[in-house]
């Protein structure tokens, strides 16, 4: 018997009319007309919609085709189709040996991952599936996902003098003493060693409008003004935070910051996200296999 294997992300829209259902599913109620009409103006800009779902999917084939005929992968998501439930519902009745869910982010926070995973094991436990079901997340340190990273920034016309600014999402404050700012750190610190950056700096991106809680700072904002301040000419964005294009890397960085940065008086690119390319199916497919090793 094969094992499935289940690749998880946030999930997306993947036309401009899904777009309320998404943000109602992921927010957990509608949006007033004047927020809901600034959300796809945003999504306009980047073509109407997400290509994350996409990519997932792209990520889910390439992986199944690496690890081979004992395995089958398949992706699912936590605020879009197919759900997390449903797609665990699907996989079990298929009759594998084991099902390893997978979470696409290597960085554990209970807002994400822990969520993902309570809504899983609720699914599990209500359905009574026999099936063994195990969570491979937090696998941050492994040597081919930084040198993923290694291998996209020195292939995008790699220079060494630069000011590299990493970044990931931000969270409430209150979250900070969980797992994932820690990871968050100790990959861009791998990374830049890995790569020889010299400059380098960890900014925290896209914290929503009128927030009433403070969240994790600094802002990529507040590292430009700093990285300008110091005497440098341009930047370059690395979205260590995140392993796939989605509203975050393609409206937040590649419009907002270009924007904010241009206007500081600095050139601005962005390394291209991981996506489904080669380095990165390589890291997923090793995390797997050991995985699946070492449990057995």
């Amino acid at each position: 018997m094969k094992t499935g294997v289940i690749l998880v992300t946030l999930g997306a829209p993947r036309s401009p009319e899904e777009i309320p259902e998404f943000i109602k599913h992921f927010i957990g109620r509608e949006l007033p007309p004047p927020a809901m009409k600034a959300v796809s103006e945003r999504y306009r800009q980047i073509g109407g919609f997400s290509p994350l779902a996409r990519i997932t999917e792209e990520q889910a084939t390439a992986l199944g085709e690496a690890l081979g005929e004992a395995y089958f992968c398949l992706p699912a998501f936590r605020h879009s189709r197919p759900f997390i439930e449903d797609v665990l519902e699907s996989t079990a009745a298929s009759g594998p040996a084991r099902i390893l869910v997978l979470f696409l982010s290597p960085f554990y926070a209970s807002v994400t991952t822990g969520n993902y995973i309570d809504v899983a094991k609720s699914h599990i436990g209500k359905r009574s599936l026999s099936v063994p079901v195990d969570f491979i997340h937090s696998w941050y340190r492994e040597p081919l996902f930084i040198e993923s990273w290694v291998e996209a920034i020195r292939g995008d016309s790699f220079d060494r003098q630069a000011f590299y600014l990493f970044s990931a999402h931000s969270l409430p404050i209150k979250f900070s003493g969980e797992p994932y700012r820690q990871q968050i750190e100790e990959t861009m610190a791998l990374v830049a060693s890995c790569a020889g950056i010299q400059n380098h700096a960890l900014g925290w991106q896209s914290i929503p409008n009128n927030v009433t809680e403070p969240w994790i700072t600094p802002t990529v904002e507040e590292k430009i003004d700093a990285i300008a301040a110091a005497g440098f000419k341009g930047i370059i964005q690395v979205p260590i935070g995140f392993t796939a294009d989605h509203i975050e890397t393609l409206y937040d960085i590649d419009i907002t910051h270009r924007q904010y940065a241009l206007g500081k008086g600095l050139s601005f690119r962005r390394i291209p996200s991981l996506n489904a390319g080669a380095p990165f199916i390589k890291a997923l497919k090793e995390v797997v296999t050991k995985f699946n090793a070492d449990e057995r």
